[in-house]
């Protein structure tokens, strides 16, 4: 009897990514990444689990040229809150305010910067007032929206209130801590029961930012952080050095989150707990290269915009400082950020110049109006079996809105459509290799999970 011989059963495997809360790794090999893990991601979320729409922005009825907005608060007769808007006219320089109503805003006589100044809220002599500060000096508005500038004040780049003293960073040679008098923001005589300033030298740069933190103002230079105690008589003020970093920290970026700062330096984003620096993010890639970059903390998230070096912020990273985990968005120009706590709400304004209005940043939005591109790409996996060649079978997906999926082998690629259902699909690949890349890639809306590559080892 003549024998009839099979073909040999294939042994078949499954890679699954059971979650994709790994998130992205730019600093590994992508030979060694697992199945899991992101060499690339951008414009998505994975904190759930799941690939979800990343962060975008909606437009406000509050015009561009508004570079910067502030809310002033005030107590009513009744003990409750009002307030008012005060925004920077980035063209003419000139300071607006009103309710909110932007249509209603009218010019602040008076108070004038050529570059959007820094605010704060303060009670001076038992009045509520908001104190502005910038290149040009400062300035104090009060409840009628009038602006009173303040004879000898410095020329302000970053303010900090702490112990009832503002402390600031200047402009010009950046070498001096200055400080006014004690429960009087507004006298800046240099005397020892009145005003003052610290000089600081040094190999660590440049004073950039102060920041009030833990009981201490904190001074971010180009390479280094001090801090200063200040209690009391300045006779008793004391400085030391704590940090010295190897790349240059971007002092616009640095932001008091929490029970921690975040910053950016050229090796990464750090988190600094008021005597250590850690870098917390230098998975991504290099987050800073234009001198533009900023930063804030809203929501419990550290938002920074950053770009390639000469060029507008085209980079947004949005960083949980508890978890460390970072979203990275990809074509969002950012020059500034607008944090606004209301009555009864929140918001983050930002500017850009791809609206005619400031933005409201918000989750699963598009970029005003316009569709994102949404992408997440493995690395090239051998799939635990590096010394043999495998035949890529099919690939397994849950998504509810449409997708492409490109399956990526050193032989060949494929490119398969997913249409958005509420069911898990298969999809046929046939691709041989000895490793293996998936990329997923959408516009507009995504929610993706349970992605699976089914594969076979072939005779050796």
């Amino acid at each position: 009897m003549k024998r009839t011989l099979l073909p040999p059963r294939r042994n078949y495997r499954r890679a699954f990514a059971a979650s994709f809360d790994k998130g992205m790794n730019r600093r590994a090999d992508k030979r060694v990444l697992p199945f899991d893990c992101a060499t690339e991601a951008y414009n998505v979320c994975t904190d759930t689990g799941a690939l979800t729409a990343g962060y975008g922005a909606v437009a406000t009825d509050i015009p561009a040229r508004f570079g910067k907005v502030f809310y002033y608060k005030r107590a009513d007769d009744d003990g409750g809150e009002k307030g008012f808007y005060i925004a920077h006219d980035s063209a003419s320089g000139k300071m607006y305010g009103g309710g909110s109503d932007p249509a209603d805003w009218r010019e602040i006589e008076g108070a004038r910067f050529a570059s959007a100044p820094s605010g704060v809220n303060y009670r001076l002599y038992g009045d509520d007032v908001f104190l502005l500060c910038g290149n040009e000096g400062m300035a104090v508005i009060d409840g009628l929206l009038r602006a009173v500038t303040v004879p000898g004040a410095p020329c302000v780049t970053s303010t900090a209130m702490h112990n009832e003293r503002m402390f600031v960073t200047i402009g010009g040679r950046r070498n001096a801590v200055w400080f006014s008098d004690d429960l009087d923001p507004t006298n800046w005589n240099p005397e020892l029961d009145e005003g003052g300033f610290i000089e600081l030298e040094g190999e660590s740069g440049r004073l950039n930012k102060v920041v009030d933190f833990g009981g201490y103002v904190y001074i971010f230079r180009d390479y280094g952080i001090s801090r200063l105690a200040a209690y009391g008589d300045q006779s008793e003020f004391s400085i030391g050095n704590l940090f010295v970093s190897s790349g240059r920290i971007y002092g616009d970026t640095v932001a008091v989150c929490g029970d921690r700062i975040l910053f950016a330096a050229d090796d990464g984003i750090y988190s600094f707990d008021g005597l250590t620096a850690a870098v917390i993010c230098r998975d991504l890639e290099t987050p800073v290269a234009s001198g533009g970059a900023t930063a804030c903390f809203f929501g419990g998230r550290y938002y920074l915009a950053s770009g390639a070096e000469g060029s507008v912020n085209d980079t947004l990273t949005v960083v949980d400082p508890r978890t460390k985990e970072a979203v990275v968005h990809k074509g969002m120009r950012i020059t500034g950020f607008s944090p606004i706590v209301v009555p009864g709400g929140e918001k983050l304004l930002i500017s850009s110049p791809d609206s005619g209005y400031l933005g409201k940043i918000a989750l699963g939005a598009d970029w005003f109006g316009v569709k994102q591109k949404r992408a997440w790409r493995s690395g090239a996996s051998d799939l635990g079996l590096p010394e043999r060649t495998k035949m890529i079978c099919d690939v397994y997906l849950d998504t509810e809105y449409d997708c492409t999926v490109t399956v990526t082998t050193e032989r060949g690629c494929k490119r398969l459509l997913f249409k958005g259902k509420d069911a898990v699909q298969q999809k046929r690949v046939n691709l041989i290799g000895g490793k293996a890349g998936v990329a997923i890639e959408a516009e507009g809306d995504i929610s993706v999970a349970r992605l699976a590559v089914k594969y076979a080892p072939l005779s050796r």
